[in-house]
């Protein structure tokens, strides 16, 4: 197994019933919001699913809204909440309950692991299949100016924001997600995560994100399946 080097997030998370489609406002406002500067070659939001349009299967700990457990194109992942840091208001009218996680990701994992989430009724075990295709924008933070800069959804950064709108299903189901994770989460990214989540929503102008729609991947799936 290899070794895996901890991803620490500051993060929120809004979901809603049905797509993104039917939620128009929101998925213009996600293609067209231009609130920081752009490197030259950034193009439009690309939607795209998971490797081989696998969906990504959640081992359910009933109760422990705290902790995430999934297999994800061929990774084990588990994230677990290191702190709730309540309820924030951007731009005087969104509301979002934030965050902070740790990830861990091991890849290569023994079969018998696999198994757990692909046989985990079998093992007695509540798993679920949650099938997701999304757009992503992502931000780099200036590590010496502290400046935003919107760069490639695939460039590699070391210090910025990912947003990102995200079309769910499970069982037949269809909900849609809008979350922002800010990385590493160190004593600055408080004030950039709040900066730059801002900025974008300044413009989201015709739909109103609310607190009661605001919670992590876990707590959410606790309502959906509800156990």
């Amino acid at each position: 197994m290899e070794k895996t080097v901890p991803f620490a997030s500051h993060e929120v998370r809004w979901f809603f019933d049905g797509t993104s489609d039917q939620y128009e406002p929101l998925k213009r406002w996600f293609k067209t919001v231009a609130p920081v500067p752009k490197k030259p070659d950034v193009g439009p939001p690309v939607w795209q699913g998971r490797l081989d349009d696998q969906p990504d299967i959640y081992l359910i700990i009933p109760g422990s809204i705290d902790m995430g457990i999934k297999w994800r194109e061929g990774e084990l992942q588990i994230k677990g909440c290191m702190a709730t840091l309540g309820t924030q208001v951007f731009c005087g009218r969104h509301q979002g309950n934030v965050e902070r996680w740790m990830k861990w990701s091991y890849p290569n994992m023994p079969p018998t692991y696999k198994n757990l989430f692909l046989i985990g009724h079998e093992q007695d075990l509540l798993t679920i299949a949650v099938q997701k295709v999304r757009a992503l924008r992502k931000v780099r933070i200036n590590t010496i100016t502290g400046q935003p800069e919107e760069v490639e959804s695939t460039t590699q950064i070391d210090r910025g924001l990912g947003i990102e709108l995200t079309d769910l299903q499970i069982k037949g189901n269809a909900y849609c997600s809008l979350a922002v994770e800010a990385f590493p989460d160190d004593s600055a990214m408080s004030s950039a995560f709040t900066q730059v989540v801002e900025a974008f929503l300044g413009d989201l102008t015709d739909i109103d994100l609310d607190a009661a729609r605001s919670m992590s991947y876990p707590s959410w799936l606790d309502t959906i399946i509800g156990v």
